[in-house]
């Protein structure tokens, strides 16, 4: 099967939530710190257990801000991949990038983060977040140019409902201008 990489529209917004939820189910469970697929389960749910959507009310704004770009790989219409990235006062940043478990390992990742690059162009640094355990997705990331950033500190940002933080690292890929 072929896949393309598009601008993603609004009514890709429940693809993009499912690829994130199910991403995160094979990715960041780790029996060591005590994240729980039930406590990845929880962050992607309503306190009724229904999936939560991404952006409820504002759903209508996808792609409208000059700052922000959303992309999606889509295979016969849905959503397999996507990312997402800033454009900074400072440097650019991928703010999220995952490919559904099934499609990794076709090229998907890399064309949409190339895809993510060319927009934030090369006359900035840019900066992404990974887990500290996922050497899959670093090794990734050094295959683009991206290096461990030394000045920041360790960050946890993905924080689960119970309490328990992903703990993430920042990576850089200097300006290239």
């Amino acid at each position: 099967m072929t896949f393309v990489i598009q601008d993603a529209i609004p009514d890709d917004d429940e693809g993009i939530r499912y690829v994130q939820h199910q991403t995160w189910l094979a990715t960041y469970p780790n029996e060591e710190l005590g994240i729980t697929r039930e406590a990845i389960n929880a962050r992607f749910a309503y306190p009724d257990g229904t999936l939560m959507r991404r952006h409820p009310t504002n759903k209508q704004q996808i792609n409208t801000d000059p700052g922000l770009h959303v992309w999606v790989a889509k295979e016969e219409q849905r959503v397999i991949g996507f990312c997402i990235a800033l454009k900074e006062a400072l440097n650019g940043h991928v703010r999220a990038i995952y490919v559904l478990p099934a499609h990794q390992g076709r090229g998907i990742g890399k064309r949409l983060l190339q895809a993510a690059l060319d927009w934030l162009g090369d006359h900035k640094p840019v900066t992404l977040s990974v887990a500290t355990y996922n050497a899959k997705a670093i090794t990734f990331y050094h295959s683009f140019g991206f290096v461990m950033n030394e000045q920041a500190p360790g960050v946890s940002v993905a924080h689960l409902p119970s309490g328990v933080a992903i703990p993430q690292l920042e990576m850089v890929r200097p300006r290239r201008v």
